[in-house]
């Protein structure tokens, strides 16, 4: 069954956006009765039937409405500073998306390329994967702030990381899952390709973040973002 996505499943009838109306009758050529299902990225599905096959705002009815219960026990944020060729950090939030995280951020450092972000076209990435993955949660998606005012931003709760391996004292991603008692919020710092500076990880080690490594391998930016997540869902997964 082909997938949309509406961010609005309150009421019985509803109109797909132009994107996905002519989606829905241009491209895929479904018709009136027609059965589809919505996802509203929020935990909700629906199925619905064509009332109304217009390719510029396709009238649905819904027939039935589904709440489903978040897969992960915890919630996973990666703060990430954008490359500056952005179709990286757009292959970064497919892949991250299609994995599971909720929450990502843009964060402009002292040695970033980029610190402009186009978060309409984030959003399409997002929403794209979350559909092609069949999941029902949409990630939040923050634009770029300046990376000390996320630091202060975020409070104490939860693991607070920041990928850096310029100490003796950094442990590994294993070490901070294993050691923890399942910690609910998980936060994780990944600089740009200069990475961050010592003044950057000694602000955030001022707000409790621990230095993290990825290994002995040098990654690029989406790689050590997307290894970051992948790894937080397998190690979690197998702690609980």
């Amino acid at each position: 069954m082909h997938i949309f996505y509406q961010p609005d499943l309150t009421q019985n009838e509803i109109f797909l956006n132009e994107e996905e109306s002519k989606h829905c009758v241009r491209v895929l050529r479904l018709k009136k009765s027609d059965e589809v299902e919505l996802i509203d990225g929020k935990g909700t599905s629906a199925i619905a039937n064509i009332v109304d096959d217009n390719p510029k705002h396709c009238l649905l009815n819904i027939s039935l409405l589904t709440a489903h219960q978040a897969l992960r026990t915890y919630k996973l944020h990666i703060a990430i500073a954008p490359t500056k060729n952005f179709d990286r950090t757009e292959w970064f939030i497919e892949k991250a998306v299609e994995i599971g995280i909720d929450e990502i951020s843009f964060i402009e450092c002292r040695n970033s390329e980029r610190i402009k972000v186009n978060m309409q076209r984030c959003e399409k990435v997002a929403i794209s994967a979350m559909k092609q993955s069949k999941q029902f949660w949409l990630p939040k998606l923050n634009d770029i702030r300046k990376c000390d005012e996320v630091m202060k931003g975020l409070g104490n709760e939860g693991l607070k990381l920041i990928a850096w391996c310029e100490t003796d004292t950094t442990q590994s991603l294993h070490h901070f899952i294993t050691s923890s008692l399942h910690p609910q919020n998980i936060t994780i710092l990944i600089g740009p390709e200069g990475d961050f500076t010592k003044e950057e990880v000694e602000l955030a080690i001022k707000n409790n973040f621990k230095t993290v490594s990825f290994g002995e391998n040098r990654l690029r930016t989406e790689t050590a973002a997307l290894y970051a997540c992948t790894a937080i869902n397998v190690l979690m997964t197998k702690h609980e």
